[in-house]
């Protein structure tokens, strides 16, 4: 597989293998960001858990 990502990108992948199929999973962060991973990820959660709950 023939890599195509710039070197600024480049740390930023992972692949995943699902069945016979391999995903390349390409990522990036808003280095300006006001919140952490950590606190996106749990924000995200919570909303979720809410919708849940609604149902």
């Amino acid at each position: 597989m023939e890599k195509m990502m710039n070197k600024k990108t480049e740390g930023n992948t992972f692949t995943k293998k699902i069945g016979q199929t391999v995903y390349v999973v390409r990522y990036h962060f808003n280095e300006d960001a006001k919140e952490t991973m950590h606190e996106k990820i749990n924000r995200m959660l919570v909303a979720e858990a809410s919708r849940k709950a609604m149902q």
